[in-house]
Parts: structure tokens; C-alpha cells; sequence
């Protein structure tokens, strides 16, 4: 597989953010190496920020997509932590890191996903990671060209897509990507709990989605018409998206 020399155009669009708390110095770079080589093998676009301390983490919190926490920390545990990190990022995914059992039950009250325990097995670090990534809607990618450059394209990072008879153009950011395949092929890649078919032309991301008023999708300062056919299941999709997809974005 490919990658475009000039992919630092694109990868700010779709790096992962993972933020590690400890404040034990040691604990803390092992776990770094071990998400370290995890994502690296995942071939996945990500920064790490590490932290010493709950207090520290939460300066950042606004920015990070995963953490994995120590819950026993002095000042802020872990517990007091993830409360106040799920009202600063509610959509940020936690996984507590404890080698204390009795302590598993309290990191229900920050709606942790997983635990993993000291010391660390590496298995257990990408199954938490795995698990992360299932719940990242859009982190599907597909291949696209920018410039002759072959990209993997994230599909959240796809506002919508337009047909042109015998490929299809993605715009991504303000950016467009080609890609030789019909638009029914391309439906068929895209997940469909966040792309809606809105005419023969367009596919929509609903993330991406500004408002929607009589028959018209605003988005990024376009306006895209939805056939007639189309608009009941534009709307029924649009709404369960709303219920049901939002918050894992």
C-alpha cells in the first residue's frame, strides 16, 4: 500500500490523539512504548502526550480522542480525573490502568471501556486499542488521489462526495480527492450510519452536516438539493444519526 511522500498535508486531518497518565516515571514510558508500537503496527496517523499527574492531563483534555489513566495518583485518582475529563470532552474514550482490583468497579462512574493491568502485556494495550478504534465511527479509510499522490483518506474526514460519470471527487476539508470508481461503487465503501445518497450526484457526511431546511443540506457553505425520491430516507438516516452516532464522532 502506498502513501503519498507528501502525506503531512493530509495527516493532520486524521491523527489520533492519545493522552497516558501516571505518575510513576517508568510505568508511564512503558505504556507509551507499548500504545507507541500498537498504532505504529496499525499503520495509524497519532500523536501521544504523556502526563504525570490528573491535573496536567486536563489542560489538554479538549484535545484528546483516548486515555489511558492510572487510577491510584496522588491529588487527582484517576476517578476524580475522568469525571471532570468526560465534562471538559465528553466523546473521549477512557481505558483505566490499575494493578488494584477492588479498584474496577469505581472507573464505571467515568464510563471507562476497558482496563488493562500493571504490569502491562502488550496483547491487552491493542485490544484496548481495538476496541477504541470500533467505536471511532468514520476511522475507515479509503484510497483516493490528490495530485497524482495516492492518500488514505479518512472517511470522517469526508464532507460529501460528488459523481462525475466514471470517478468520483471527495472533499475533504476545503481539499478534493479523486477516485476512479462509479458512485455506486463508492456507496458501497462509504459506512452508512454516516453517508446518505442525496441525489444521483452527491453523497453526504452527516457529521459534517450544518442544517437542513425544506429539501436543502447545508454544508460547508454549499447547498446540496436531496431528490424527492430520496428524502424520506435522507431524513429517517439523518435523525437515527442525530440519536444514535453523534457522540461517538
Amino acid at each position: 500500500m502506498f502513501i503519498s511522500e507528501k502525506k503531512e498535508e493530509y495527516e493532520e486531518m486524521q491523527k489520533l490523539m492519545i493522552g497516558i497518565c501516571d505518575d510513576e516515571e517508568i510505568i508511564l514510558e512503558k505504556l507509551q512504548e507499548l500504545v507507541e508500537q500498537t498504532v505504529r503496527r496499525k499503520g495509524l496517523e497519532y500523536e501521544i502526550l504523556a502526563f504525570s499527574s490528573g491535573e496536567a492531563l486536563l489542560l489538554q483534555a479538549g484535545n484528546l480522542e483516548i486515555v489511558f489513566m492510572d487510577i491510584d495518583m496522588p491529588g487527582l485518582d484517576g476517578i476524580e480525573t475522568g469525571l471532570r475529563l468526560r465534562q471538559i470532552n465528553p466523546t473521549c474514550t477512557i481505558i483505566m490502568a490499575t494493578g488494584m482490583e477492588e479498584r474496577y468497579k469505581e472507573a464505571f462512574y467515568v464510563q471507562a471501556i476497558r482496563f488493562v493491568t500493571k504490569p502491562f502485556i502488550c496483547l491487552e494495550i491493542e485490544e484496548a486499542i481495538d476496541a477504541c478504534l470500533k467505536r471511532r465511527i468514520g476511522s475507515k479509510t479509503v484510497e483516493a488521489y490528490r495530485n497524482r499522490n495516492l492518500y488514505q483518506v479518512c472517511q470522517r474526514d469526508i464532507v460529501y462526495v460528488s459523481s462525475y460519470g466514471s470517478y468520483v471527487e471527495l472533499m475533504v476539508r476545503g481539499k478534493r480527492f479523486r477516485k476512479e470508481v462509479s458512485m455506486e461503487e463508492m456507496e458501497k465503501v462509504l459506512e452508512p450510519q454516516l453517508f446518505s445518497r442525496v441525489s444521483r450526484k452527491y453523497l453526504v457526511n452527516f457529521a459534517h452536516v450544518d442544517g437542513y431546511k425544506n429539501g436543502i443540506v447545508m454544508i460547508e457553505e454549499e447547498e446540496i438539493k436531496v431528490s424527492r425520491r430520496r428524502k424520506k430516507a435522507f431524513e429517517d438516516a439523518y435523525i437515527k444519526f442525530d440519536l444514535e452516532y453523534r457522540d461517538k464522532m
